[in-house]
């Protein structure tokens, strides 16, 4: 099950992916506040609901070989929001510790914890997610 965690060429689409799915997110969130005149707040998730489902389906038919159009399905979104989810948990976690625990510069700080919600959405992803059957 772990072996998922060291395909070194599954991490890097994973990691293609997540990086087309957070231009989508901030394109789009651009979008909804400046073009749609949205609140930031809204325009926000709005573009980290719509970041989400790009990754959701670029994970399916990019990022696992297992997987493809056929696996696409709105509980496999769901399982996937919940994932990210999880790592933004973790990545606001991080930040709090690091930031009662150091005297990290905070750009410091948030390198960390994106790391941190990156490897954590990586592992959730690969081991419930997008989990290879058998």
């Amino acid at each position: 099950m772990a072996s998922g965690l060291r395909d070194r060429g599954q991490a890097i689409r994973f990691t293609a992916v997540s990086v087309v799915g957070m231009l989508a997110d901030y394109a789009a969130a651009l979008v909804f506040a400046n073009l749609l005149g949205l609140p930031y707040l809204v325009a926000s998730t709005c573009g980290f609901v719509i970041g989400s489902i790009i990754n959701y389906i670029g994970h399916n038919l990019v990022s696992y070989e297992h997987t493809g159009a056929a696996t696409i399905s709105v509980l496999g979104w769901v399982k996937y929001f919940f994932a990210v989810i999880l790592s933004l948990l973790v990545r606001l976690a991080a930040v709090a510790l690091l930031e009662q625990l150091t005297a990290l510069p905070f750009w410091i700080v948030l390198v960390i914890a994106i790391g941190a919600s990156f490897v954590t959405s990586y592992v959730i992803s690969t081991l419930w997610v997008f989990r290879k059957p058998g």
